[in-house]
């Protein structure tokens, strides 16, 4: 190997050994950390938050964390509040410390506008997944996912083909009942996703009454559910959706 082929490849090995030493010390127990990301799971004193990176963090919660609501564009002026205020959707900033695997906050903050984007949200969030589920006693027959393009709610020749099936197979069912919810890609500012996904909903409840032949009391109200849990980062056009599925009483499915 000449000698400047073997400096080049002591240059490389050096460059990537400090990348590795600042990436272990980065993750060193105790170093501060600021996160700031979107909460997709709450779950007693954790939290989980997708960063800006697309990574789930881990973070614990503690009697000593504070909790801080900002209002105005510098968020210099804020409230404090519980956490009982956290919620899923929500997006935030937490000073943390790291420790393990995961994190200890010190202090969880987020925009007013975005509690408010987010109040509304899970608001939709509860009675849908309460009918998604039908409190245990119901079970899905079929299911159908309309996709959409990037900041529409038309439906396309391909998701009116596959809603006119979904409807003849529920003609075909005793006492069936229609569930939607709506989605978008994580793509724009909260409120405008939140939007977007009841008007694809609602487009795809229409559809089904008024030229799919669903009785109307068979198809109930759509729910937005703004940005999908699978939507990842930027543009993806597999989480503009609308989740359509045929449900049933197991009782009168077991009575047939």
């Amino acid at each position: 190997m000449n000698k400047p082929t073997l400096l080049k490849s002591l240059s490389l090995a050096a460059a990537l050994a400090a990348v590795l030493a600042a990436s272990s010390a980065s993750a060193a127990d105790g170093d501060k950390s600021k996160i700031k990301g979107l909460i997709t799971s709450v779950q007693g004193d954790t939290i989980v938050v997708k960063d800006a990176n697309n990574v789930q963090q881990t973070i614990t919660l503690s009697p000593t964390t504070t909790y801080k609501k900002t209002k105005g564009l510098t968020g210099v002026v804020h409230d404090k509040v519980e956490q009982s205020a956290l919620m899923p959707g929500l997006p935030v900033t937490v000073d943390a410390v790291a420790a393990g695997s995961g994190f200890n906050a010190t202090e969880v903050s987020f925009k007013s506008e975005d509690f408010k984007t987010a109040q509304q949200v899970e608001a939709g969030l509860a009675p849908t997944t309460a009918r998604m589920n039908e409190f245990g006693k119901y079970e899905s027959l079929a299911q159908a996912e309309v996709m959409f393009d990037s900041g529409s709610a038309t439906i396309n020749a391909a998701g009116k083909s596959d809603l006119d099936a979904f409807a003849a197979k529920a003609k075909e069912t005793q006492d069936y009942q229609v569930v939607l919810q709506g989605f978008t890609d994580s793509t724009g500012d909260a409120a405008a996703n939140q939007r977007l996904s009841m008007r694809r909903a609602n487009a795809v409840a229409n559809y089904l009454q008024q030229h799919a032949g669903l009785q109307p009391g068979r198809v109930r109200a759509g729910d937005g559910m703004g940005v999908a849990s699978d939507a990842g980062a930027g543009s993806n056009a597999g989480a503009r959706k609308v989740v359509v599925k045929l449900i049933v009483d197991k009782g009168v499915q077991a009575g047939k």
